[in-house]
């Protein structure tokens, strides 16, 4: 056989072959369901060989169902092991649109089924979308339940105060979690459909925060303060305060330079108060300051309206510093306030008033308070001298009008006791005596004009070491000394 003939030969074996390739590859598409998936097709692990498209979709479904009811995974951190349960968290997948895309090849175009079903025979057809959680807060909050964010390794600085010292104890830095980087950790392992293999949890390196001086000095440094007593809980001794405070500017630097875990000691600077509780408990009202007694007579309402001011006034405590008002205290004088009508001094007339005779109360405590060297702002004097104080001595009241006043200038409280017994009203005042003093009263006549005498009552405080003493000054002012009134 010739060359020629040869090559005429060979060309028709090409065609021959050709033509059985091309028909067994047309045979190989026609043999490709289109309803039916091709072998060797899996969507997230799951065989779906054969299967049409409604099939797959329900067999993706309960695949999802069971990896959205079973998912955990374990986090490591710090020797512990934490389970987080992720099934209320996962995101489902769209079944049917993965088994559209398991099922595309099947029904691609005619002439491209063979070769999708020749690329499953070698390699198959493997798609992975699996469940994810794409709600980062509620991620975070699940993962703040199981306190895998509360490790924290680093120690912050302390403090502590004992006795005149307050103590640092430097912290020391640690670690703890990396939320973010952990969060990536969890997402990529969920997106690869990896439940089992355990992660490690990432931590970030912790920070001691320094040491804010200035906020430390405002919840330590306290003023003294005296032990007194609370009127809103009878009178009940309130505790007294000792001073604290330091040197902010030396302690910031102090702790600027310590080093971490060093012990710093802050010298505290404490004041004792004037008055400590213990004080306050030994010496209340344990002294009489002063004292003094008139002689109660007159009429029966008279001597009824004495008893109920001096009830009103017994017993009022005051606090240094405080006032007492006799009106305030007193109140008005009505039949409807308990007072009766009595004879009483209007002008230069003797009228009858409710609540006539009270002003022998008031009398009676302004002689002690004179005595007791208490603040006195506010007295006036009768019309008349009074039958019960000598001239210069009284205390004239009359609601709405004339007040008397004292205020506890001590450095205790002080109580009034006053008391109406056996026809005579008696005013005391009970106080601390803190330190020996002498009180001078005096009166004397200033002058006289026709039927008035005007007078002066001067109260001398002389306390030991003081050169000069303490002077004030009562004015009064009679018609008619020589009558006397009730």
């Amino acid at each position: 056989m010739g060359k020629k003939e040869r090559k005429k030969h060979g060309v028709v074996f090409a065609v021959i072959a050709v033509l059985f390739l091309a028909i067994g590859y047309l045979t190989l598409c026609a043999a490709v369901d289109p309803e039916r998936i091709m072998p060797d097709t899996t969507v997230n692990g799951v065989p779906l060989d054969g299967m049409s498209l409604e099939e797959a979709a329900a067999a993706l479904e309960a695949d999802t169902a069971a990896r959205c009811a079973e998912t955990t995974l374990t986090i490591t951190a710090n020797g512990k092991s934490y389970t987080l349960a992720l099934g209320e968290l996962l995101v489902g997948v769209d079944s049917l649109h993965l088994a559209q895309r398991a099922i595309s090849s099947s029904r691609g175009p005619f002439p491209a089924r063979g070769l999708f079903r020749i690329r499953n025979s070698l390699i198959g057809l493997h798609i992975t979308h699996f469940p994810t959680v794409t709600d980062r807060n509620a991620l975070h909050a699940q993962l703040k339940s199981t306190g895998l964010l509360d490790i924290d390794t680093t120690i912050q600085t302390t403090y502590k105060q004992k006795n005149d010292q307050l103590i640092f104890t430097m912290g020391t830095a640690g670690e703890s979690t990396d939320e973010i980087a952990l969060m990536k950790q969890i997402l990529s392992a969920l997106d690869e459909g990896d439940y089992d293999t355990v992660i490690a949890c990432p931590m970030t390196a912790g920070t001691v925060r320094p040491v804010d001086i200035n906020a430390v000095y405002q919840e330590l440094h306290t003023e003294p303060a005296d032990a007194t007593l609370d009127p809103k809980n009878g009178y009940q001794i309130v505790k007294s305060v000792t001073g604290i405070d330091f040197d902010r500017e030396t302690a910031g630097k102090t702790l600027a330079d310590a080093k971490e875990g060093d012990t710093v000691i802050i010298d505290l600077t404490c004041t004792e108060p004037e008055i400590t509780t213990s004080d306050m408990e030994r010496n209340l009202c344990k002294d009489r300051l002063a004292t003094h007694t008139t002689k109660v007579s007159g009429s029966a309402n008279r001597i009824a309206n004495i008893r109920l001011a001096a009830a009103k006034c017994n017993g009022t405590v005051l606090l240094s510093g405080e006032e007492f008002s006799f009106n305030d205290t007193v109140g008005e004088q009505t039949a409807e306030t308990g007072f009766r009508k009595a004879n009483a001094i209007q002008g230069a007339k003797i009228i009858q008033a409710y609540g006539g005779g009270i002003c022998q109360v008031s009398t009676t405590l302004f002689i002690p308070a004179l005595y007791a060297g208490l603040d006195i702002p506010e007295r006036w004097c009768h019309n008349y001298v009074s039958s019960y104080a000598e001239p210069g001595m009284d205390a004239a009241v009359s609601w709405g009008g004339l007040d008397f006043r004292i205020v506890n200038n001590k450095k205790y409280p002080i109580v009034l006791q006053v008391t109406c017994a056996n026809g005579q009203l008696t005013a005391s005042i009970w106080g601390t005596k803190t330190e020996e003093s002498s009180v001078n009263v005096e009166t004397q006549v200033l002058g006289s004009s026709g039927d008035t005498l005007k007078m002066r009552t001067t109260r001398k405080i002389r306390f030991p070491g003081q050169e000069s003493a303490a002077i004030d000054y009562f004015d009064s002012s009679y018609l008619d000394p020589s009558r006397r009134q009730y």
